[in-house]
């Protein structure tokens, strides 16, 4: 059994402590809000007036969510497996700087209806981290590289961006904000700016 080298034991020993802290960064700002924003205001939304309240549309969300995962994942492992810590740290990235953003925006909304309430993290709103995600593996899979399983992707993307309005998951503020965060992560992961330090951490 060949033994993993020094170098791939430490780029996994970095991309685990980035996912640990994005973890353990999520759940904390979820709590600071709770506590410090106990009457946190809930925001008017012209989406909210428009689409009919939908509780039972946090399913398809959750199912065009778990499909999106898997098959841009699945590409990503098959294609580019070398390049897998980068492709996670740069998730874990994105939702670190996605529980900062969140405690800066503490925002409430009536989740009384909700068919699928989550126990963890459930306090931060903006940015979606559902759209965040979803765009970021949009992205790192590429238009060029796969046209049709990113049109797929796009399409389940699109799917998501309808139905967290309709189940009231997030604001439409929330879901722009998501795509915003992601775009930057990934332009700035890229074109190794802001945080090609961190990429080379990480880099095969």
């Amino acid at each position: 059994m060949p033994v993993p080298s020094r170098d791939l034991m430490r780029r996994t020993a970095v991309v685990s402590a980035m996912a640990a802290a994005a973890f353990i960064a999520t759940e904390a700002a979820s709590r600071v809000i709770a506590s410090r924003f106990p009457h946190r205001p809930a925001a008017p939304d012209l989406a909210y007036e428009v689409l009919p309240h939908v509780p039972a549309a946090s399913y398809i969300t959750l199912a065009a969510m778990v499909a999106l995962l898997l098959m841009l994942g699945a590409r990503l492992i098959r294609r580019h497996p070398a390049h897998m810590p980068e492709y996670v740290a740069s998730v874990a990235l994105m939702y670190l700087l996605r529980a900062a953003l969140t405690m800066l925006t503490p925002l409430a909304h009536d989740r009384a209806g909700s068919m699928l309430p989550f126990p963890l993290f459930e306090n931060g709103l903006f940015p979606s981290g559902h759209t965040a995600v979803a765009v970021l593996l949009l992205l790192l899979v590429g238009r060029r590289e796969a046209p049709r399983l990113h049109a797929a992707g796009m399409a389940l993307l699109a799917i998501m961006v309808v139905t967290m309005p309709l189940s009231r998951a997030h604001y439409s503020i929330d879901i722009a904000g998501g795509a915003l965060l992601a775009y930057f992560v990934w332009r700035e992961w890229s074109d190794e700016g802001l945080f090609g330090p961190l990429r080379a951490m990480v880099r095969p």
